[in-house]
């Protein structure tokens, strides 16, 4: 019996000096744990915003680049709509003049150049195409370039299909609406775009309000386009112009 007791009280003083080194342990680690776990957040918190900084701050200088680049655009179609006449416009030759003026100080980023009467008759073309007499009654940037004093469409394929997009001025002769609009090569203004790059695997496009590409895309987003849809859609009820988004897929 003296034996047993004396073995039962050894293996009950083992167990407690086991739990007292258990609970030393998990005293001394417990704080050093919890700060790491503090610090560990508070890192990731930081991280965070410092991306989304970061990101607020590159799209914000290459939306005033974008933005730059059309304005200038649609201000050079303003001054040949202000400075010369529907009557001179309409004169084919001096508006293969005028384009080739472009050319010279722009490159190909001007492609063609139109005039179009109120009705949607393309009285006048300069370009490589064969547009001359073109309707445009039915198409919708020209239903809403001639109720604009200014337009500036979305990407799409129109009589040429080809992607492009168009500026247009509306101005008045002889209480008449007629509009002069130049169509701005797709390549040039995607490679402002395809050239903001982030980091190893970042890249940027441009979606319109119905989600369809403007850009081209380095890489394939087709089958994840619901996520961006997703984003343009809580992107519309935020009042600031950037809106930071996540979704992983």
């Amino acid at each position: 019996m003296t034996m047993e007791k004396e073995t039962n009280s050894n293996l009950y003083y083992h167990s407690l000096t086991r739990k007292m080194m258990l609970v030393v342990i998990i005293v001394s680690f417990a704080p050093l744990i919890l700060v790491s776990g503090v610090i560990l957040h508070e890192f990731r918190t930081s991280y965070h915003e410092k991306v989304h900084a970061h990101l607020r701050e590159l799209v914000q200088k290459h939306k005033q680049n974008i933005n730059s680049f059309l304005k200038e655009k649609l201000a050079d179609i303003r001054f040949l709509a202000q400075t010369f006449s529907l009557e001179e416009l309409s004169d084919e030759s001096f508006l293969r003049d005028r384009l080739a003026s472009l050319q010279e100080e722009y490159g190909a980023v001007f492609v063609d150049l139109g005039v179009i009467n109120e009705r949607g008759i393309q009285i006048a073309y300069a370009g490589p195409f064969k547009l001359g007499h073109a309707l445009y009654s039915e198409a919708e940037w020209f239903k809403k370039a001639i109720e604009s004093q200014y337009f500036i469409s979305d990407v799409f394929l129109g009589l040429r299909g080809l992607p492009h997009f168009i500026v247009a001025v509306r101005e008045n002769w002889n209480g008449q609406r007629w509009i002069l609009r130049a169509t701005i090569d797709f390549v040039a203004f995607n490679d402002i775009v395809e050239n903001i790059r982030i980091g190893q695997t970042g890249f940027a496009f441009i979606l319109n309000r119905e989600g369809k590409l403007q850009t081209r895309s380095l890489v394939d987003v087709l089958p994840s386009m619901g996520a961006f849809r997703e984003l343009l859609g809580d992107g519309r009820t935020r009042t600031d112009g950037i809106y930071v988004f996540e979704k992983t897929n």
